[in-house]
């Protein structure tokens, strides 16, 4: 039996669902280690993950966000042009999820945005009192992107996806299509450049066809809003913006070098350290769960005898 087991814990006056798994039952048991995911995976790691880091002292706490799965989605009115373009849209997501976790009861918080979470996390780490440390995992930041994505196909339905209503319906009929029929295949395809994030899928794979249930489910608002936040620049982040946060970034080391060197960049530019996980890439922190835990217990050097180094620009 996974113990990975979800609940509905609804917040505020209107009821707003969430759709959270606490790992080990009741909330308080250990520090939390909150994950809030991605666009293209909202699955909590596996269950040998949480296992692992609840021996280590951490109780995993997943969240999906708002309008994936069973979350309830934010207003219509909050994913049209204007919120979503001025980060208005993000800012009400960050205060949605301020409440969730003032529901839960969660203190000392070890936060861990994936992917597309960043963003709404940027702002939602200014709003957290009883913050412990925030590890953000492939935070895209204001940096050149677009050419890390492979294959061609999959980087021009990202360009579709933010560029016109049009181009962002053809986009999502494309991709809902590929994991309609395939949800595994399409994964394979888009992460075939990397050996450690395909071995997680392959161990993995049921978490990977729910998580296409859930893409499928998915709006095309959702997905556009998500797009835009991540892979255009986000004009609150000026230098200096995490002075005073216990932050970090980690990246995979199975990824370009353009990618690195722009993440170098931004690392260096928000005086953030960058550390580069042993495996993976878009998966690195679900694949390297003794790399997380090296950078979170502060032991990532050269006692931990693993493939974990801090990046230097």
């Amino acid at each position: 039996m996974d113990a990975r087991s979800f609940q509905t814990i609804k917040v505020g006056e209107q009821a707003f669902a969430f759709d959270v798994m606490v790992y080990g039952g009741d909330v308080g048991q250990k520090q939390p280690l909150l994950i809030f995911h991605s666009i293209e995976f909202a699955m909590p790691p596996s269950e040998a993950y949480c296992q692992l880091m609840w021996d280590a002292g951490l109780q995993v706490v997943f969240a999906r966000r708002p309008g994936y799965g069973a979350s309830s989605p934010l207003p219509i009115v909050m994913m049209t042009k204007g919120p979503v373009t001025s980060g208005a849209t993000a800012i009400a997501e960050a205060a949605m999820l301020r409440v969730l976790i003032d529901k839960l009861g969660l203190t000392n918080i070890v936060l861990m945005p994936v992917g597309s979470a960043n963003p709404i996390c940027y702002r939602l780490v200014h709003m957290l009192p009883d913050l412990d440390r925030v590890l953000f995992v492939n935070p895209v930041f204001n940096q050149d992107i677009m050419q890390v994505f492979h294959p061609s196909w999959f980087r021009q339905m990202l360009k579709q996806m933010i560029s016109s209503k049009s181009g962002l319906r053809v986009a999502e009929s494309g991709m809902k299509l590929l994991i309609k029929n395939d949800p595994i295949a399409y994964y394979r395809t888009i992460l075939k450049k990397s050996q450690g994030d395909m071995a997680y899928v392959e161990a993995n794979a049921r978490d990977y066809k729910h998580a296409g249930l859930i893409a499928l489910e998915t709006t095309a608002s959702m997905l556009h809003y998500d797009s835009i936040m991540c892979l255009t620049n986000d004009p609150l982040l000026k230098d200096g913006f995490f002075a005073g946060l216990n932050a970090s970034i980690l990246i995979g080391s199975e990824t370009t070098d353009h990618w690195r060197r722009e993440m170098q960049k931004e690392a260096q530019r928000l005086n953030l350290p960058l550390y580069r996980a042993s495996t993976g890439d878009i998966f690195c922190a679900y694949a390297s769960p003794q790399d997380v835990l090296a950078i979170l217990r502060d032991d990532a050097s050269a006692q931990q005898r693993m493939a974990l180094r801090q990046v230097r620009a």
